[in-house]
């Protein structure tokens, strides 16, 4: 006599182990893709970040007629780059706060300087912020204060950027808050 109970049993292990087996197949086949999907993901995510950084940045370029001096006429090319606003709290001799928010470009003399200035960019925000928070409201007070920063600055920036050279650079907007 066949026992039916001993088959239904030898079924279910058999099914047990079948069904193990696919799972550790799953599991050996799906953990890797998955890594590799959240490595896509992540690379993707961090570099459309970065060329998402990159379209706030913006330049024009002025092309203004030059005569030379044997009379032939030519073009000469100013490149205004705008720089992030900046937004500083400074305070002064007792100790009273003040918010400081600017908003700059700087002039180049070439197009391909542009990408360099932007490569820098980390670096020259730094340095205009670490100058700026150092300042007192006394010190950047009238037009002789502002010359004077936007001096002091366009120095600093030229040391971040050397060998480009930045000829000019211009308050956009310079707001003094109480």
């Amino acid at each position: 006599m066949v026992n039916l109970d001993d088959d239904f049993e030898a079924d279910a292990e058999a099914d047990e182990n079948k069904t193990k087996l696919t799972r550790k197949k799953i599991l050996i086949f799906l953990l890797p893709a998955l890594i590799a999907i959240g490595l896509v993901v992540s690379f993707y995510s961090v570099l459309n970040q970065t060329s998402s950084q990159n379209k706030n940045m913006s330049y024009s370029i002025v092309e203004r007629p030059l005569n030379s001096e044997d009379g032939t006429a030519q073009n000469k090319v100013t490149i205004l780059y705008d720089v992030p606003e900046i937004n500083v709290r400074i305070t002064d001799e007792v100790g009273t706060p003040q918010d400081i928010s600017f908003k700059i470009n700087l002039e180049l003399n070439n197009v391909e300087d542009v990408q360099i200035v932007e490569g820098l960019m980390p670096k020259i925000v730094d340095a205009l912020i670490a100058h700026t928070i150092e300042l007192t409201p006394d010190e950047i007070k009238g037009s002789n204060g502002l010359y004077w920063l936007k001096e002091e600055l366009l120095y600093r920036i030229n040391l971040i950027v050397s060998p480009v050279v930045v000829t000019n650079l211009n308050f956009k907007a310079f707001d003094q808050g109480k």
